[in-house]
């Protein structure tokens, strides 16, 4: 739809470079997923591209990109829903509450099957209204931006000039494991509360950003080290003593020396440089290991509140045991068994055949005499002092 043609052999590269970013966009890649729409761009102009451009500009906060690209696909189609939208959120976010009350419900018409319009708009009423309604979970939407369709829905080369398929990012889940709401902070980003949180990351760095309007650089104060950070800024707006503090114990280590914060008009962002690029954060915090305890050994109810690893005490006991030295009897058995663990299959037959059929008398480890012998009858061994052979069948 509005797609501006190019030949048939651009078609397929900008086919392949918009599936690459898709899949990127997906698994959270950002940066990498705005190259490759970039490179799809310049070889297609389509709506559908601009649009997941949008979407991918907005997810990494860059507002006024958001804008343009929006704007240029609404130029090749200037009732596209999804278009809109990203514009509407996109001027919500600059703080042109009125403009982004139109535009989205501009995009509402056009989509009226999509309720998170609505739910824009009314959030566009309350700050209109002056209302102090915090924006917890309504600002979410930003962070969970929808996602553009994975590569196998991306659209098929074209032979002949026709016109594409526009498919465009839909809205994702209610949840997304890269977001954070500070629920308890004091500031939103168009200076009610709270601050608005979130965060991502690629390969190298992690991004988290802090939706707070108006913050004054040089009034910033930063601690960035290996394990954990601290930032924090004075309300804008608020009294002298309002202050905004994020303190974490990171997931993993960083390099701080290589880590840096940003502020721009709307947000501060704090990028830091992974230490170990091939770990992927699961939360920006690190979190205390629980030991478990495995299947077969139950946990006992106590009210004891140190915990005791009993695997590793038996383990302990049991090496006491093994390093413990026998005397008497106890020795002599122990090395009757040693020699029995390590001897082969003759031996261990010599040891069993010659005790059992002896009534415990001899012990040999010479298959070639035992396999010979009788002990039950002509070889029969002259039984200790005091005690006499019978059978025991008769009494």
């Amino acid at each position: 739809l509005g797609c501006r043609q190019p030949p048939a052999a651009a078609t397929m590269d900008a086919a392949t470079a918009f599936g690459r970013a898709n899949v990127h966009y997906v698994n959270e890649e950002y940066d990498e997923a705005l190259q490759n729409y970039t490179q799809a761009i310049s070889l297609q102009d389509c709506v559908e591209y601009r649009s997941c451009r949008a979407a991918c500009h907005l997810k990494l906060g860059r507002f006024e990109e958001t804008l343009e690209d929006a704007g240029e696909a609404l130029k090749l189609d200037p009732k596209n829903s999804q278009a809109l939208y990203w514009k509407g959120i996109a001027l919500f976010y600059l703080a042109d509450f009125l403009q982004a009350k139109s535009t989205l419900e501009e995009s509402l018409l056009s989509d009226p099957a999509k309720a998170t319009r609505s739910l824009w708009i009314r959030k566009c009423d309350a700050e209109l209204s002056g209302s102090s309604l915090p924006l917890v979970g309504v600002t979410a939407e930003l962070s969970k931006a929808s996602k553009p369709v994975n590569q196998a829905l991306a659209p098929a080369p074209a032979t002949t000039p026709a016109t594409p398929a526009v498919v465009t990012p839909a809205p994702a889940p209610a949840e997304t494991p890269t977001e954070v709401i500070d629920r308890h902070t004091p500031l939103s980003i168009t200076g009610r509360k709270p601050v608005k949180r979130e965060w991502y990351q690629n390969a190298t760095h992690v991004f988290i950003t802090l939706f707070a309007k108006g913050v004054a650089e040089e009034s910033l104060k930063v601690d960035l080290q290996q394990k954990e950070i601290a930032v924090s800024f004075p309300l804008p707006g608020g009294s002298s003593d309002e202050e905004y503090q994020l303190n974490l114990d990171l997931h993993d280590d960083i390099v701080p020396s290589k880590s840096k914060v940003e502020v721009s008009r709307v947000k501060v962002e704090v990028i830091l440089e992974k230490k170990n690029p091939q770990i992927k954060w699961r939360d920006l915090e690190r979190k205390e290991q629980i030991l478990e305890t495995p299947p077969d050994q139950p946990e006992y109810p106590t009210s004891n509140k140190s915990k005791r690893n009993w695997s590793q005490i038996d383990r302990e006991i049991e090496e006491e045991l093994k390093n413990e030295k026998p005397d008497g009897d106890q020795a002599l058995n122990k090395l009757f068994q040693q020699i029995y663990e390590r001897a082969d299959e003759d031996t261990r037959r010599a040891m069993n055949k010659s005790f059992q059929t002896s009534g415990g008398t001899v012990l040999s480890t010479n298959w070639g005499e035992v396999a010979a012998n009788d002990y039950e009858g002509k070889d029969r061994p002259t039984p200790p002092d005091g005690q006499e052979w019978r059978d025991w069948r008769k009494k």
